[in-house]
């Protein structure tokens, strides 16, 4: 491809746009990290980071400990649409997220981690998940 002043805006958007497209946030990565590397966990540790548990379950010799956390935001949005002021508006709306997490104990420690954040439409979203994990990754990072 030859670049030209003509086809440099358009480079710097995809430059923009593709390095955008690798971040993630702090919680995100947490949501990640987590079903590697909180196994060996004992059920005192997870209590301690991750607090009571909503419900716990049996299933053979295993205990299942699940956590749920729902967060809501705000946002607005902005539309140009049209060509004069008054074809431009905005409106706010909320948006949620939830996360279902189970840790699944065997002898008192934590042997595996699932993770099931989604948004409101039913599209994953790892972020709630990563508010119930990160004390628990400090945690075990010590």
């Amino acid at each position: 491809m030859r670049f030209t002043p003509a086809t440099l805006p358009l480079l710097a958007v995809l430059l923009a746009a593709g390095s955008l497209a690798g971040c993630v946030s702090p919680l995100e990565e947490a949501a990640r990290r987590a079903p590697a590397e909180l196994p060996g966990l004992s059920d005192s540790q997870l209590r301690h980071c991750a607090g009571e548990p909503v419900a716990k379950n049996r299933e053979g010799a295993d205990e299942l400990w699940s956590y749920f956390r729902e967060t809501s935001r705000s946002a607005t949005a902005t539309s140009d649409v049209g060509y004069t002021p008054t074809a431009r508006g905005s409106s706010s709306y909320e948006y949620f997220r939830h996360c279902e997490a189970v840790f699944r104990l065997r002898g008192g420690r934590v042997v595996a981690v699932e993770l099931n954040g989604r948004i409101a439409t039913g599209r994953p979203a790892p972020e709630p998940c990563g508010a119930i994990v990160e004390t628990c990754l400090r945690l075990k990072g010590r």
